[in-house]
């Protein structure tokens, strides 16, 4: 069996963690339009969506999904990895970690539909 070349900043874990999200993503991305397809004028609008805009509202939907999920995943590891003394100085217990990273998670989510939304009333 021939070695996959690596990039030496890419381990082995970390592009089977991208080609997973991109799988999901995927997945996700069609889920949406089949759900959504169903779905009346109407109710679409009554949800915020627009038949014409329907796949940049659902690439939307799932950036915004893959960006707490990444966000989520960063501070989950680096608070991990702080000792139980050094996660103490910073008033945090093991048991508010993951709480932390999915607010954390969510004010990001925020802060690019925000972002977005501000590029497209320039526009």
């Amino acid at each position: 069996m021939t070695p996959m070349p690596q990039n030496q900043n890419q381990t082995p874990a970390s592009w089977t963690t991208r080609l997973l999200d991109g799988l999901r993503r995927f997945g996700e991305r069609r889920a949406l339009r089949e759900m959504l397809a169903l779905r009346s004028d109407r109710l679409l609008a009554d949800i915020g969506f627009n038949r014409s805009d329907l796949a940049t509202d659902i690439e939307a939907a799932v950036a915004s999904l893959q960006i707490r999920r990444q966000t989520e995943r960063r501070v989950l590891r680096e608070l991990a990895g702080y000792n139980d003394r050094e996660l103490r100085d910073l008033g945090i217990s093991r048991f508010d970690i993951r709480r932390i990273a999915r607010e954390h998670a969510q004010q990001a989510v925020e802060a690019r539909r925000a972002e977005i939304r501000d590029r497209a009333k320039a526009a």
